[in-house]
């Protein structure tokens, strides 16, 4: 029998789900077709076999007399004694959640947010509670003419002990320290903060498993830890600049990035033209992972500015040789035209070239007076 989505990998000791359960019940609709259907399918895609008759009767007992819902069940799979024994990492339990309840893979975007969700310190439980009361998990119950139901898990987890029933299969695959580096960038430039090891050590599998550089960065950058510093325009792409590039940013570089988000471009689709950077394809090729693509735009946005005064330099030229600098200070994510500060003689022969910026602690803007002219 053809499994459906992302098959889990059965775990050495095979713990019926009956034992789970309970003992049978009779039911009149116990052999009703899409309900026996249902209970085969989180048999095949959740333990990856085929069942057992005593557990495939009891489970379509409960749901056919109304003592176990779509949700119930889904707990019942995902909680048992079978399924812990897989010791998922966080990586192939969400692709479990995927494949268990909305039938399908699951996309780069919504993939890394739940795996930063988890990295981040989320309970298993939080997780099934977001796939299991979604309209898709609902969708699919319906399929089989089975009630959706709801629950809140979220303070149920699944202790980690062991290697990941997936990751033996397929050959455990250790991350280099370039990955671990990679993963270690994430940590500090995006979320500003060190690693704890289990992320990064989850991380650092993922990309050594196959993860693509952008899918990884995106459970990083469009995690609900970084949503939560309420960054300004500005600070986002100060913060890509040393998250996907490795370096501090350039003032035109920020000042054209930000204009495209006043101009109505999204963080999504910013942060897709960080990815498609030579910079960053050098970065993933000097730690041995794929770049990946671009993300689903989803249209986010955020404050255009912190409101803070912040400190800027402007350097003066004379016909294209320096001559001094000046700082004074500006509001955070202002743009300013340079020109607006000149004031030249009437009939002076003189010409400005002079830079329009955005506004942060240390950005430095370009004057170059041109012709006869001496700065006191």
């Amino acid at each position: 029998m053809k499994k459906r989505g992302m098959a889990i990998v059965l775990a050495a000791v095979v713990i019926g789900m009956s034992a789970l359960t309970g003992s049978s019940v009779t039911a009149k609709a116990a052999d009703e077709a899409g309900i026996r259907a249902f209970v085969t399918r989180m048999y095949e895609v959740c333990l990856d076999r085929e069942p057992e008759e005593t557990g495939l009767n009891d489970w379509s007992n409960r749901l056919a007399t109304g003592q176990e819902l779509g949700a119930d069940t889904a707990f019942g799979f995902i909680f048992s004694q079978e399924f812990r024994n897989l010791n998922l990492c966080n990586e192939h339990y969400v692709d479990s959640m995927y494949a268990a309840f909305f039938d399908r893979e699951g996309d780069a975007a919504g993939k890394a947010d739940w795996l930063g969700q988890l990295n981040g310190g989320a309970t298993r439980g939080h997780i099934m509670t977001g796939f299991v009361n979604s309209q898709e998990f609902a969708n699919l119950c319906a399929a089989y003419g089975i009630t959706q139901g709801s629950g809140d898990w979220s303070a149920d987890d699944i202790p980690v002990n062991g290697t990941c029933a997936i990751c033996e299969r397929n050959g455990r695959i250790e991350a280099t320290s370039e990955m671990r580096a990679f993963v270690e960038r994430l940590y500090t430039c995006c979320l500003e903060r060190s690693a704890e090891e289990d992320g990064l050590n989850d991380w650092s599998r993922a990309l050594a498993s196959g993860a693509e550089g952008s899918e990884v960065a995106s459970g990083f950058i469009f995690s609900q830890e970084y949503k939560n510093k309420d960054a300004s325009d500005t600070q986002y792409v100060l913060m890509l600049y040393r998250t996907m590039l490795g370096r501090e940013a350039d003032t035109p570089g920020v000042t054209d990035w930000v204009l495209q988000l006043r101009n109505g471009s999204s963080r999504e689709a910013v942060y897709n033209g960080f990815v498609g950077s030579a910079e960053f394809a050098a970065l993933c090729q000097n730690a041995g992972i794929t770049v990946g693509g671009a993300i689903a735009d989803n249209g986010t946005i955020g404050r255009a500015s912190t409101g803070e005064r912040v400190l800027v330099q402007v350097d003066e030229y004379v016909n294209g040789v320096y001559g001094r600098s000046n700082t004074f200070y500006l509001t955070e994510g202002e743009i300013h035209n340079l020109n607006d500060d000149i004031l030249l003689y009437p009939g002076s022969s003189t010409t400005v070239e002079a830079d329009t910026f955005v506004a942060y602690e240390g950005a430095v803007g370009k004057i170059n007076f041109i012709g006869n002219i001496v700065l006191d």
